[in-house]
């Protein structure tokens, strides 16, 4: 009874208040916390009591805080581990010593939520970042306070320790603090030390598996040659599989055939890698995905263009659009005839531009996304001498563009 004198009394005067998180949506269960209280009055009660701090960082708009508040932290399960553990705290960080401490901390605050694990001293010992299920959350602090937190990992990768068991604990650790481009080096670094017949073991694929995807790389090929073995014998997620490939593809296959412009809306120079273009379609064949139809229309497209002969290409584009194929969509249509306007002034041409930019506009469900269109109308009407369907053409796309720039800064207002 004394001892719980004296922290009462104790707590009552330094001042601080203890918010229940837990008691805001109808349970006393869950993590008990001091929300945002003098941080230096945290630091000496943590030093008191010997215990590390866990910091809750949010904002008041932001939506994966509120989830976190409502539906985890007043969980039982959760309040019986942090409550005796650490000091719990919660920072608005734009509001009083929130905005101190986002100062402070800002270099391991890559959003909101994030979530700290910190000694007793201010040092942090863990990031966590965006929404955790509860197990996830616990699991995440609970390796951090054994010593199996974000920076002591990061100084043994350092030091060239790369067991299986360590890599699979780092890249939990890095993926809790949404490290994704240090989880890619990590896992693509492990892939390609590695035996890939080690690939075929449940416990390796569930940890490196997802982090296939390097069209060059080894793993890459074992994963395209033995597909067809790891959907059958191994019963693994052949959608998945073929999604995860797929996309990797046809990442590799926009950088050959997308187009890119400059500020002034001229069209780069067209290149070709034959290497990478006989991979992605051997590879797609290889695993029959739905998209190798397109991404041979893609190609064969691109090549014409790079061989000037623009009134074939126009007539594949065109078919293309007609059929419905995937990918042939008026934000794409319009890449096209802004390329082959640089490049000829032929008016049969630009006449079925025009015809065929409208009839795909008109079956465009939403047309806000393809404002830009407008202005590529705008100049096909210019050309062909319409100066009245220009003007409007362009006064339509100027408008769509205000509203776009409107509900942009709103947005990011909220």
């Amino acid at each position: 009874m004394k001892k719980l004198f004296f922290f009462i009394t104790g707590l009552l005067l330094w001042g601080l208040t203890v918010t229940v998180t837990a008691q805001e949506n109808g349970t006393d269960k869950g993590i008990r916390f001091y929300k945002n209280e003098s941080w230096e009055k945290i630091l000496e009660l943590a030093r008191q009591q010997n215990k590390m701090i866990f910091m809750d960082c949010y904002t008041v708009w932001c939506g994966p805080c509120k989830a976190l508040a409502k539906e985890v932290f007043p969980q039982e399960k959760v309040g019986d581990f942090f409550n005796p553990r650490f000091i719990n705290v919660q920072y608005d960080m734009e509001k009083g010593d929130g905005k101190m401490l986002y100062e402070k901390y800002k270099k391991y605050i890559i959003g909101f939520p994030t979530l700290l694990l910190i000694d007793k001293d201010g040092n942090v010992l863990q990031q966590m970042a965006g929404y955790h299920e509860p197990d996830k959350l616990i699991e995440g602090i609970k390796k951090a306070s054994e010593g199996k937190d974000l920076f002591t990992m990061s100084k043994k990768y350092q030091e060239g320790e790369r067991s299986f068991d360590f890599i699979k604990d780092y890249i939990d650790v890095l993926n809790a603090a949404f490290l994704k481009d240090s989880v890619t080096v990590v896992a693509e670094d492990y892939l390609n030390r590695m035996d890939l017949k080690e690939l075929d073991k449940d416990e390796v694929w569930n940890v490196l598996g997802e982090y296939i995807k390097d069209v060059n790389s080894p793993a890459f090929d074992y994963l395209v040659q033995n597909a067809s073995r790891y959907y059958y014998r191994l019963h693994r997620d052949r959608y998945k599989i073929d999604r995860q490939l797929g996309y990797a593809l046809d990442r590799e296959l926009g950088k050959i055939v997308n187009f890119k412009f400059d500020e002034n809306e001229l069209p780069q120079p067209l290149f070709s890698d034959t290497v990478m273009e006989q991979k992605i379609v051997k590879y797609m064949t290889t695993l029959d995905l739905q998209g190798i139809n397109e991404a041979k229309i893609k190609l064969r497209i691109h090549h014409l263009l790079l061989e000037e002969n623009y009134p074939e290409a126009w007539r594949i584009i065109k078919e293309a659009t007609e059929m419905g194929i995937t990918g042939f969509y008026s934000f794409k249509l319009d890449d096209y005839i802004k390329y082959m306007m640089s490049k000829t002034d032929e008016k049969k041409l630009m006449k079925s531009f025009l015809q065929t930019l409208n009839n795909s506009m008109q079956g465009e469900k939403n047309k806000d996304f393809s404002f830009r269109t407008y202005k590529t109308l705008a100049e096909l009407h210019q050309r062909l001498g319409n100066k009245k369907e220009a003007k409007e053409m362009l006064d339509l796309y100027q408008k769509k563009e205000q509203e776009a720039r409107e509900k942009y800064k709103e947005f990011f207002q909220k």
